[in-house]
């Protein structure tokens, strides 16, 4: 099975890279790697007493993960391979002018922890763009009216909606401009 699903792992303050190919995780059930994969901090309990969302870390996107396994580990030919990435939602908006101004040290945590994903995922389309230049690499994404929260239970009529915006683009194949043009390439 060519799959790879990524945890990170709290006690080693690594990021596991889980191939059913690999030695090392031969013993791994497939619904545990997912388990652990997708256990989102403060929303879900840590697996194991160790393992969180592989999303932590520098790996929110796997676009760049996904591009190395096809060419280097699969040896796919990338010519003949496309990597279709779809984002979970992109807010726009950040502080308002000032609002920083006086912040504390507990009040700088949200804004510097989406300021790292926001980062790691744009940094792994760019890599993907740079370096894979002959694969077929499409990114999908939407951008939010308003930050929701995985536990806003009240937005999931418009989740929904933005959920078949995404369909709607993903089937005329209206791949994220502004992924593309921070990559620095026109699609």
């Amino acid at each position: 099975m060519d799959v790879v699903i990524t945890a990170r792992d709290l006690v080693l303050n690594k990021t596991h890279f889980i191939k059913p190919w690999k030695a090392e995780y031969k013993d791994w059930e497939l619904w545990r790697a997912v388990l652990c994969s997708s256990s989102a901090p403060t929303y879900m309990p840590v697996v194991d007493g160790r393992y969180v969302d592989g999303g932590v870390g520098s790996y929110a996107n796997p676009c760049y993960l996904a591009a190395y396994e096809a060419q280097f580990c699969l040896e796919w030919p990338l010519e003949e391979t496309t990597l279709i990435s779809i984002g979970t939602g992109r807010y726009p908006g950040g502080l308002k002018p000032h609002q920083a101004d006086g912040f504390n040290a507990l009040d700088w945590i949200v804004p510097i922890i989406d300021t790292f994903a926001s980062d790691a995922c744009v940094q792994q389309v760019r890599l993907v763009h740079t370096l894979f230049g002959e694969l077929d690499f499409r990114r999908f994404e939407m951008d939010l009216p308003y930050p929701i929260t995985m536990d806003d239970a009240a937005s999931i009529p418009a989740l929904t909606d933005l959920g078949e915006e995404l369909g709607h683009k993903i089937l005329h194949d209206q791949v994220d401009e502004e992924a593309y043009a921070d990559a620095g390439r026109a699609r």
